[in-house]
């Protein structure tokens, strides 16, 4: 498991385990490992950039940019290939490029997607991002004839307005609704659910539900 921001994610590594099942055996390198708060803080973030959101070890969220982190990544994965892992996935759902790799890297924005498009054909699809700076990004992303799109924001790490978010989207008459980024929780998730009466698709249960077919 290759993520982002630093490991281990002891965030969401249990719900993931509950899928995956106790005979899979789990290695996870972070492409921030190594790295300070000062190092993340020096990251320069500007608006044409794609900003992604995650985590330190601590907990504390933090905002990078792709630009920064691919080649981090790309060192992070060889390092796990070296240790003989052959299937990995990126814990992220960002738009990212074919990697390196001598196995499989699973990248999560490519099956979300088939299964947004797999389930709503037309009608009205809610993206929660989890940072403001996305929002733009929703349209772009997962617009298509007939899908119109609503997007919205909260941190999956630092949540302040879960309750005010369910409002929102409970307002907007949706069809189904994608929380857009691996860190979202369960809990975020049932809550949403429960004051919208809509499926939610939980971004990084949805993709364990795929490794354990992989790997089974």
């Amino acid at each position: 498991m290759l993520t982002i921001g630093q490991s281990p994610r002891v965030d969401i590594l249990p719900g993931l385990r509950e899928i995956l099942g106790e005979d899979v055996e789990i290695v996870e390198a972070g492409a921030l490992d190594g790295k300070t708060m000062d190092d993340v803080k020096k990251i320069p973030l500007k608006v044409e950039d794609y900003i992604l959101v995650s985590r330190m070890r601590d907990g504390t969220e933090i905002r990078i940019t792709k630009k920064y982190v691919l080649p981090l990544m790309q060192e992070k994965l060889e390092w796990l290939e070296a240790q003989g892992i052959r299937l990995t996935v990126v814990m992220c759902t960002g738009r990212f490029p074919q990697f390196r790799s001598k196995g499989l890297v699973v990248t999560p924005a490519e099956i979300l997607k088939g299964v947004m498009e797999g389930c709503l054909k037309e009608g009205r699809l809610g993206v929660v991002y989890p940072a403001a700076e996305q929002i733009p990004m929703g349209a772009k992303d997962w617009g298509r004839p007939g899908i119109e799109i609503y997007a919205d924001t909260v941190s999956p790490y630092e949540p302040k307005d879960v309750e005010g978010l369910c409002d929102r989207l409970a307002g907007k008459k949706l069809d189904l609704i994608l929380l857009n980024c691996f860190g979202f929780p369960s809990k975020i998730r049932k809550k949403v659910a429960a004051r919208t009466g809509v499926p939610v698709v939980q971004a990084n249960t949805m993709v364990a539900h795929v490794l354990r077919e992989l790997l089974s």
